[in-house]
């Protein structure tokens, strides 16, 4: 045996030094950010460890025999572990960020000795830790890749356990590490016998899990059933396998590289490009499947470039905060964007992510959550509440009832609580029998009908009061309004925006891309003509710019959540040597960065791209300038440039007052009489009836011709005179 891992240890020394060379640098010598961090290991397999057999599997455990709870990785946690082994900076990163802005979640670093433990602590100290949530473990590992063969946690009626597998690389020190820790902490390990790693594996609290069928490939002396029936058996989940994406496209084949489960009924898929074909036939399979068994499914992109897969998935939801990589692209607005959609509550905090990926991981695969224990207090549904509709209501759906099932021996006493008028909670506090429940309705009531157009959030926490072990916070989000496109520039013909450098409008040619990149399209996104740069090939490489085009100003005075939409197709060298932007004005002097192409590698459009932008800057404001431009600086190599087609402005738009227009057609006249009455004496409902079965499309204020704030007889005679006139 000592030969063995004699053995490992040279062929991982070996393999560490060939992992130092950066992906896709042989064929340009200027240096790319984000390849520089050493790793002990990568996450894939070496050729070196394809040599070498694998790890036996142990056999013969007994599975648990009690009620088993696999705690998913948004339910309360108590802690993280990581493993000094490599990219520390982001560990660095990540830890200070934990213990600084959750005053409770431990971090559990495993290091390989007491002078490693001591380098590790100066480091975290220095870089702003709270050292008294970061508790060491002294254990010798081989690898940054905790995900994998790290402790599965599950709760056997109610106290915690280990699910330990057999970890699927020749890792012999990593393997070992869930027996150190079931010992260190007094806690029950089951070894379940299958190879594994953990990476390759998601699950909400339902028990609903996720795997690709790597873990077949893994096991082959086991059937799928069998398989599924061991899942079942430890860890009390219903496992559903998915098709794993090719070994050219994702290297690991785990499922953490394309899934991410949010919530009890949402998750984010990876959206891929129809041209990689089985990682967007596999995904698009598995969001159809998900959406048909209930589950709300995000997307955020997902690609491969220079052998390296990208990918957003790939993060952490540890209680209330969120990390999302980054990867110097464009896709990483996009991705914090779904985030945050997905999460009303959350606090987002993004990482520089673009080194460790080349070794086929990020930083859910550095990463194992450990769970608090279980509440005595279950809530269903686990969704919150979204509604939307315009000013006054309906708002749809308008209620949704939490059932609180106390699953313990005893009573406990709950509260739900929220901290906005706009909300009615019925049955808010009381107490619950030992494995009994209660229904708990939220509903938005009449207080929304006073609230302005935008979105408004909030929160309903509902609190077990006798051990506070079922605390939980339920996202409300109150849409008051529908987005819709304020401007739409279909450039069909040229609106005759302000152009410079070599920006044109017209149709482009389908030329350059020679070298670099792909060709200008042949044609608009729709229709003939779009915005680019040189028309008829790609951009001179000549220093000098930014040069811009430019749309506005607009007036978007009465627009709030303010997003700029477009399709793109641009194929640009990357910062410091050319730089691609998108910004916005309120004044047409003072610019504000919307979004620029990343560095460390080219960007490369090859069909268009639908891209949206937040602009929360333009909310409301009379005067805003949208431009998009380019900047070559020295080095910069030849690519086809700019392409932007289908611009349009987004928004949620307060409807416009025009005293005496009653029933909202921009004309005062005598069809207004009747809604006039209805809304006579401030009866908001009986004028809205006025338009079923639809809604109105300004605002009651119109009823209040004289403006003194209330809908009476005195706004009869100013309604008179303003007879056979037309809204300005």
């Amino acid at each position: 045996m000592r030969n063995l891992v004699a053995v490992i240890t040279i062929l991982m020394v070996s393999t560490w030094c060939s992992a130092q060379t950066p992906t896709g640098a042989a064929d340009d010598a200027r240096v790319r950010i984000g390849d520089q961090e050493p790793t002990s290991l990568p996450k894939y397999m070496t050729p070196e460890e394809q040599l070498l057999p694998p790890l036996p599997v142990e056999r013969g455990g007994r599975p648990p025999s009690g009620d088993i709870h696999c705690s998913a990785e948004y339910e309360p946690c108590e802690g993280i572990f990581f493993a000094w082994e490599g990219y520390t900076g982001l560990l660095s990163d990540m830890t200070v960020t934990i213990t600084t802005h959750d005053e409770e979640t431990m971090v559990y670093m495993v290091v390989d000795s007491a002078s490693e433990q001591s380098s590790a602590y100066s480091t975290l100290n220095s870089a702003g830790a709270d050292m008294d949530q970061v508790e060491f473990i002294v254990r010798i590992t081989d690898t940054v890749w905790i995900r994998d063969y790290g402790p599965r946690f599950i709760f056997e009626d109610g106290n915690r356990a280990i699910i330990d597998h057999t970890y699927n690389r020749p890792r012999p020190n990593d393997n070992m590490l869930n027996d150190y820790v079931a010992t260190l902490w007094s806690e029950p390990e089951y070894d379940i016998p299958l190879t594994h790693g953990g990476g390759n594996f998601h699950l909400f609290a339902n028990g609903d899990a996720f795997m690709t069928d790597l873990i077949l490939d893994e096991n082959p002396g086991q059937s799928e059933q069998d398989v599924k029936d061991l899942y079942e058996e430890y860890q009390g989940v219903d496992l559903t396998i998915y098709p794993g994406f090719p070994t050219w496209f994702d290297s690991t084949q785990h499922i953490d590289m394309w899934m991410l489960p949010l919530g009890d009924d949402k998750i984010i898929i990876g959206e891929y490009d129809s041209s990689t074909g089985q990682p967007y036939t596999i995904t698009e399979n598995a969001t159809t499947d998900l959406i048909a068994s209930g589950y709300t499914v995000y997307r955020t992109p997902g690609w491969q470039s220079g052998g390296t897969h990208y990918t957003y998935t790939n993060a952490i939801i540890l209680n209330d905060l969120a990390f999302v990589s980054t990867f110097g692209h464009a896709n990483d607005a996009v991705a914090l964007a779904t985030f945050q959609a997905a999460l009303p509550g959350y606090t987002f905090y993004q990482f520089d992510c673009s080194g460790i990926i080349h070794s086929a991981g990020a930083m859910h695969c550095i990463s194992m959550h450990v769970p608090a224990y279980t509440a005595t207090m279950r809530v269903t549904p686990g969704g919150g509440l979204e509604s939307e509709g315009p000013i006054g209501g309906p708002f749809t759906p308008d209620s949704i009832i939490y059932t609180l099932e106390n699953t313990s021996d005893l009573p406990i006493n709950y509260s739900v609580t929220k901290t906005v008028p706009w909300l009615t909670i019925t049955n808010g506090s009381g107490s619950i029998g030992a494995h009994s429940s209660v229904p708990v309705t939220v509903a938005i009531n009449a207080a929304a009908n006073s609230l302005g157009i935008g979105t408004y959030n909030d929160t309903v926490d509902i609190v077990n009061l006798t051990d506070h072990s079922g605390d939980t916070t339920r996202a409300v989000t109150l849409a008051v309004g529908t987005p819709q496109p304020i401007y739409s520039y279909p450039l069909d013909s040229n609106p005759g925006w302000t152009t410079a450098g070599e920006w044109a409008f017209g149709q482009p040619t389908g030329q350059g891309g020679t070298s670099y990149g792909y060709p200008d399209p042949a044609s608009g996104a729709t229709g003939s003509n779009v915005y680019g740069v040189n028309l008829n090939g790609d951009y001179s490489t000549a220093i000098g710019g930014p040069w811009h085009v430019t749309l506005g100003p607009v007036d978007l005075s009465n627009v709030t959540e303010v997003e700029l939409r477009f399709q793109r197709w641009l194929n640009t060298d990357y910062t410091p040597y050319a730089y691609a932007t998108v910004e916005v004005s309120t004044n047409g002097s003072s610019w504000q960065q919307l979004w620029q192409n990343p560095g460390g590698g080219d960007l490369t459009d090859s069909s268009w791209q639908a891209i949206t932008l937040l602009a929360p800057v333009a909310d409301n404001e009379a005067t805003v300038w949208f431009r998009w431009g380019y900047q070559i600086d020295s080095g910069a190599y030849a690519y086809s440039g700019w392409n932007i087609d289908d611009v349009e402005i987004w928004g949620l738009a307060s409807p416009s007052v025009c005293p005496g227009d009653s029933n909202c057609d921009a004309a005062i006249g005598w069809r207004d009489i009747d809604y006039f009455v209805a809304a006579m004496n401030d009866n908001v409902a009986a004028w809205e009836d006025m338009f079923a079965p639809g809604t109105p499309s300004c605002s009651f204020d119109n009823n209040d011709v004289n403006g003194d704030g209330t809908v009476n007889w005195r706004d009869i005679d100013p309604l008179v005179a303003l007879m056979n006139t037309t809204c300005p």
